[in-house]
């Protein structure tokens, strides 16, 4: 069977005056049984868009014979294809059947068969329709079967002529209207439509069918009237022009649908929508949502904070992987789908780390839930926990711990050292005086009294360990004064700098000019910054570069001080231990682990801090903070500090 369908008024597809919401009519689901050259002539027009006037979808097509032109046409095309007619019912929407085979048994059949809400135009109605030589007769009968057909869709369909009188309508526009054919057809429209007296844009409203007469182009859009009753209602209406042979417009179609329902719907959904997502980008902990396949369908304000990224940085890459570990995102999807770890389906809090858009790995505590809908895994849900705040704390936790610990030690190894120290010093004293006289008696022994000089050197070292133990146990500053820092630091290096382990070492000063006076007790002091000086030119085992460093920083009412020696730096292994009481590095016999100890007692009793930095590159710096006054009163009385040597 050879015809082709009349070409239809091009209607500019993709310069509508389509509203960008706005949904449009939906199209009339055609299938075509019969795959030969009509379904190939039908398939053609319809892919050049001559049958979008009357909205029509092309969605299936049934041949006996896969290789008819029309069949291998509808399958390079992408159209659904099938050898049994019956497949065709299956198709979801489907509101047409077109037979074109030309066989009298197939309609019979197709008549029988098909379900009840689909419209069926048989081979011969099809030729009456688009066959450009078909008599008046035969364009009435197909005109009269189109109307069934349109009379069978669910939209209000109105037809308009230009003096604004109704040419046609359907039964569901005069269904929905309450009205009959004649009340509607030759009358205005706007009087059948909105019941005005006069048109729409003479009332200050938008008409729209004057709009495609003027223009030549359809309109989609939706409306909002009101009831008699006040009630709100919704019409989704797409309206086009029709066209003669010479492509004058001679008519308007109006399609409507009630879409009431739909958008009541849609704005309750909206509504949740944005309550969720409200939910989900006021959380302070960070939220992650992704789809199986591990793409981000959600990232809210509070892992933007966390990693970095915007939402849209994310979305761009597309993948978790971007900020998580992607085996450990695996090892916990597996975790969930296991009743190991919690419940199936959710992963109870788990410490792991994700990564910053710096490069950064942060701790993170993660709990996480599997998304199912209808039994099947859409996605999985994770909240992220920062616990660098939770860690730190845990830190100074520890570290003031350490310190209560550490202090009570000192204090109670204080309070040990000062008693064992007044019991030891007077037989001490003993000793020392009868080696003396000793001495004294073997003169002409020169033998003998190289034997008691060792014993009287080795008796001044335990009185000076015992001062030392005693200067160690003092629980409060000496008498306070005010003095200048500088003057105690250069002090402190005129009685080390004489000294010969002193003779190959550069003193490098940078002291800030004009520091205010200091109040604290200067002999003490004096104590911690030679021991410094020592310690360093003992580090560089006499040859090197000492530089002190001082300053005053006035936001914290606080003098700064660095010492910094060229020596191999403090072994990290006994980092923690050289404050610790009679803890040394050097040798038996020449430190004996007190002076850093008593240093920071002293250092603390002002109110000051004391700590080291030892730099990659080697060295030691000590660096000491005081404050411009003590925190704690002095004593009146003067309290032992040494021994005279």
């Amino acid at each position: 069977m050879n015809f082709k369908l009349p070409t239809l008024p091009k209607t500019s597809r993709n310069k509508t005056d389509l509203d960008k919401n706005s949904p449009s009519l939906p199209a009339l689901n055609t299938a075509i049984v019969g795959g030969g050259k009509a379904c190939f002539e039908i398939l053609k027009q319809y892919q050049e868009g001559q049958l979008d006037q009357i909205h029509m979808k092309i969605i299936g097509v049934s041949s006996l014979d896969p290789l008819a032109d029309g069949y291998v046409y509808a399958k390079e095309m992408g159209i659904f294809t099938t050898t049994d007619y019956k497949d065709l019912y299956t198709i979801d929407g489907l509101n047409l059947i077109i037979e074109l085979t030309g066989s009298d048994d197939m309609l019979k059949h197709l008549l029988r068969t098909k379900p009840g809400n689909v419209a069926l135009l048989d081979h011969k109605t099809a030729r009456l329709l688009w066959t450009a030589e078909a008599h008046l007769r035969e364009e009435e009968r197909a005109r009269q079967h189109t109307q069934t057909i349109l009379d069978s869709l669910p939209y209000r369909l109105m037809v308009v002529n230009e003096d604004m009188t109704i040419s046609m309508v359907n039964k569901t526009f005069l269904k929905e209207n309450n009205l009959t054919y004649e009340e509607a057809l030759r009358k205005k429209c706007y009087k059948v439509r909105y019941n005005r007296q006069w048109p729409c844009y003479e009332m200050g409203e938008r008409c729209y069918l004057n709009e495609v007469k003027k223009t030549g182009k359809t309109v989609s859009t939706i409306i909002e009237t009101k009831t008699e009753e006040g009630e709100t209602r919704f019409d989704t209406i797409t309206v086009a022009p029709i066209f003669d042979e010479q492509g004058n417009i001679v008519q308007v179609l109006e399609a409507a649908r009630d879409i009431t329902d739909r958008i009541r719907l849609q704005r309750e959904i909206q509504k949740s929508k944005a309550f969720f997502q409200n939910v989900i980008q006021s959380s302070v902990d960070g939220i992650v949502v992704v789809d199986p396949k591990g793409h981000v369908i959600i990232f809210n304000e509070g892992m933007e904070r966390l990693t970095g990224y915007t939402a849209e940085e994310i979305m761009d890459r597309g993948h978790l992987s971007t900020f998580y570990d992607i085996e450990t995102a695996r090892e916990n999807m597996k975790k969930m789908r296991s009743d190991q770890h919690g419940s199936v389906g959710k992963l109870n809090p788990t410490t792991m780390m994700i990564r910053t858009k710096s490069g950064e790995e942060i701790p993170v505590s993660l709990s996480a839930s599997i998304i199912r809908s209808e039994g099947k895994e859409i996605g999985s849900v994770g909240a992220f926990t920062d616990l660098r705040e939770i860690f730190q704390m845990r830190r100074e936790l520890e570290e003031a711990h350490f310190q209560l610990v550490q202090s009570d030690k000192i204090a109670s190894v204080g309070r040990m050292a000062a008693g064992v120290a007044h019991e030891i010093n007077n037989p001490l004293a003993g000793v020392l005086i009868y080696a003396e006289l000793l001495q004294e008696s073997l003169k002409d022994k020169p033998e003998q009294q190289e034997d008691v000089k060792e014993i009287i050197k080795q008796t001044l070292r335990c009185k000076k360990i015992v001062s030392e133990l005693l200067e160690f146990s003092r629980q409060s500053i000496g008498k306070e004064s005010a003095f200048e820092l500088e003057k105690l630091i250069d002090s402190c290096l005129n009685l080390v700098t004489k000294q010969a382990t002193f003779q190959d070492i550069n003193i490098v000063k940078e002291i800030e000019p004009h520091m205010p006076a200091m109040l604290g007790d200067m002999g003490q002091l004096q104590q911690v910054f030679i021991n410094l000086f020592i310690n360093a030119s003992d580090a560089m085992e006499g040859v090197g570069e000492i530089k002190v460093k001082a300053e005053y920083r006035s936001e914290k009412s606080s003098f700064v001080i660095g010492v910094s020696d060229q020596g191999p730096g403090i072994p990290e292994e006994v980092r923690d231990k050289i404050f610790d009481i009679f803890y040394t590095t050097k040798p038996v016999g020449k430190g004996t682990g007190l002076g850093l100890s008593i240093s920071q007692n002293i250092i603390n009793l002002h109110g000051g801090s004391i700590r080291f930095e030892c730099p990659p590159t080697g060295g030691t710096t000590f660096i000491i903070e005081l404050p411009l006054e003590s925190t704690e009163g002095g004593v009146e009385e003067p309290l032992f500090i040494g021994l005279d040597e």
